[in-house]
């Protein structure tokens, strides 16, 4: 068996961050991480580690800039390929634009031992205030902090409700949540849930959400939920209607999560009124020219590919009136989306320069 690096701490005292990532992820968790540099305070230390194998070296150095001239922030990237070694990788379900970076969060009790907590956080997320203050929450008797998978929550179908009261044991589906951003507390795992167990249950769990089913299963009941505007979903207003504390999350997000398929970075997301908290830190960052260069690419490819967009609209809403109500909802859903991809192509096409957004 491989030897397992263990990563031990920069400072003695610090506010440790991990991410996982690849290549692919890479426009995302720079902006993340300048956003989170950003907002650290001259008070704290911070210690963070982005778990990966094989980045790219102009990767690792774009990302080591973000930390220079401020002695109190590291910037690691360590390579798990010693972990990788160890497991079968190919056995862990992937898709949905989910690869098996996202596993890499299993690996963390074990590779920082000399930790007793850590944050995890996910890439396609911004810090919009010290990310001290959400370490600093009090977690005991947890295995983690956590926020409610509010999306996933109101939307949730039959067949999934039966996935996580059924294999997952997640009986109250109210307390599923979003593994996106995780306050972990490193010696409650390493006490009950030694990394093959880990690696076990992510192979028997994973098949539909992945990494995040898996800690749901393992953490149910020994969870602190923290306020949403600790892991604030970015889709829409109505998602937080109901939601304690939602017009809060709303108003003052400490993080925003940009899950889904409209990223804030390309054409589809851009537009949108929370994309501009992205493009705030994006266009500091040290990527800023390559990651325009692939929003004008995207936007170039929409003017290109929008008659096709337009025969789709008009097909779905041909099916609206030949379906029943089942397949209505499931192809109005289809045009809303298309409608507005087809708003934001003629505000491109109006523009000429695909203007960018929220440049001011």
């Amino acid at each position: 068996m491989a030897s397992v690096d263990i990563l031990p701490p920069v400072f003695p005292e610090a506010v440790p961050v991990v991410f996982g990532a690849d290549d692919t992820f890479f426009i995302p968790l720079v902006v993340c991480i300048q956003s989170l540099v950003e907002n650290t305070s001259p008070e704290n230390n911070y210690d963070i580690v982005v778990l990966a194998n094989k980045f790219r070296p102009e990767f690792i150095a774009l990302l080591e800039k973000i930390a220079e001239g401020r002695p109190n922030v590291s910037i690691r990237i360590h390579d798990v390929a010693s972990f990788l070694a160890r497991w079968d990788m190919g056995k862990l379900k992937t898709g949905h634009r989910l690869t098996t970076a996202a596993y890499y969060r299993l690996f963390i009790p074990e590779l920082m031992q000399d930790y007793r907590k850590a944050l995890y956080i996910d890439g396609d997320t911004i810090l919009m205030e010290d990310v001290a203050n959400l370490y600093h929450t009090d977690i005991s008797g947890c295995y983690a902090g956590v926020v409610r998978d509010y999306n996933i929550i109101r939307d949730m179908s039959e067949s999934f409700k039966a996935h996580v009261t059924g294999l997952l044991g997640v009986q109250d589906t109210s307390q599923y949540f979003n593994s996106g951003v995780l306050l972990l507390d490193l010696d409650a795992m390493r006490r009950d849930f030694p990394l093959a167990f880990l690696m076990e249950q992510a192979e028997l769990k994973g098949a539909k959400h992945h990494d995040q089913d898996v800690l749901n299963s393992l953490f149910y009941g020994r969870v602190r939920f923290l306020h949403p505007r600790w892991n604030c979903m970015w889709q829409s207003e109505e998602l937080y209607a109901d939601v304690e504390g939602g017009r809060e999350a709303l108003d003052a997000p400490g993080l925003i999560h940009y899950p889904g398929r409209s990223k804030p970075w390309l054409k589809a997301g851009a537009f949108l009124a929370p994309a501009r908290h992205y493009w705030k830190h994006a266009l500091k960052c040290p990527y800023a020219d390559e990651i325009v260069r692939v929003f004008h690419e995207d936007c170039r490819r929409s003017v290109r590919q929008n008659p096709l967009t337009l025969f789709q609209y008009l097909r779905y809403q041909l099916c609206t009136a030949v379906f029943g109500e089942r397949k209505k909802r499931y192809y109005s859903s289809k045009i809303a989306k298309l409608r507005e991809e087809l708003r934001v192509t003629r505000r491109i096409m109006r523009s000429g320069n695909h203007e960018l957004p929220w440049q001011d």
